[in-house]
């Protein structure tokens, strides 16, 4: 947690290749190089201070986004035609994600919609479409066949990039997210679809907020079981996450 973080891209596989993304970005004095956390994960090298200005950025071919974030979208049970939500969606990184592995219906909600306030606009440069509901529209949405709960968490994984914030995480605030994510989990659970998955995310590396969850859950919620878990570290290039997939037994 001590060096700095990397600069990592998500190539839109809906519009190009890897291949092609790091061709079109070197034109540009981009240069970059393939991350094995995903296939559509870039790390750049050169040039980042660019990205924002490129043609690449500005047409939705990249977006910037961790490799291990794009990663636990890459672990999600996605199939065309199922009906999805990112349930804390915030800017929509997960969103735009899930979007481009193509043929889901796909919906994005969170507790304070001014977070998804560009996610329209990154969604039609991305070329996806993504329905944005607020509670009371998410209240008349049916339900889902997949929920994603990227729940909000110390961000411990990603203190490279915010080194202050460890400086803010005390006992107390720990434990007021412990509580916000068990509350998360609670209502996504009753979104789901009778055979729906659950799938809960952090970038946290605290078991406080991972694994202890979802053992938390699974007793409270005798009808789930774990099925795929895991975690990234910091020291595998990317920032630290935890994914869980929940399953109605």
């Amino acid at each position: 947690l001590r060096h700095r973080a990397p600069v990592h891209l998500r190539v839109n596989a809906a519009r190009l290749s890897r291949d092609a993304a790091i061709s079109q970005l070197a034109q540009e004095g981009i240069a970059c190089r393939p991350h094995p956390a995903s296939p559509t994960a870039l790390e750049v090298t050169e040039g980042a201070r660019k990205l924002r200005n490129s043609a690449a950025y500005a047409q939705g071919l990249v977006e910037l986004q961790d490799a291990a974030s794009q990663a636990v979208v890459d672990a999600l049970p996605l199939a065309p035609g199922m009906r999805v939500l990112d349930f804390c969606a915030g800017g929509g990184g997960k969103t735009l994600a899930m979007a481009a592995r193509g043929g889901l219906v796909l919906f994005a909600h969170d507790a304070a919609p001014q977070r998804m306030r560009d996610l329209p606009a990154r969604a039609a440069r991305a070329g996806v479409q993504v329905r944005l509901l607020d509670p009371d529209a998410l209240a008349q949405a049916g339900r889902f066949d997949l929920v994603l709960c990227d729940v909000p968490c110390s961000g411990s994984g990603s203190w490279r990039r915010a080194p202050e914030a460890k400086w803010r995480l005390t006992p107390e605030r720990l434990a007021e997210l412990q509580a916000t994510q068990r509350a998360i989990l609670r209502r996504a659970a009753g979104l789901l679809t009778g055979k729906g998955v659950l799938a809960y995310a952090t970038c946290s590396v605290l078991s406080e907020e991972n694994t202890k969850q979802i053992e938390w859950f699974t007793v409270q919620n005798s009808s789930f079981a774990a099925g795929f878990a895991h975690s990234w570290p910091v020291c595998g290039g990317t920032d630290g996450f935890f994914s869980a997939h929940l399953r109605q037994a």
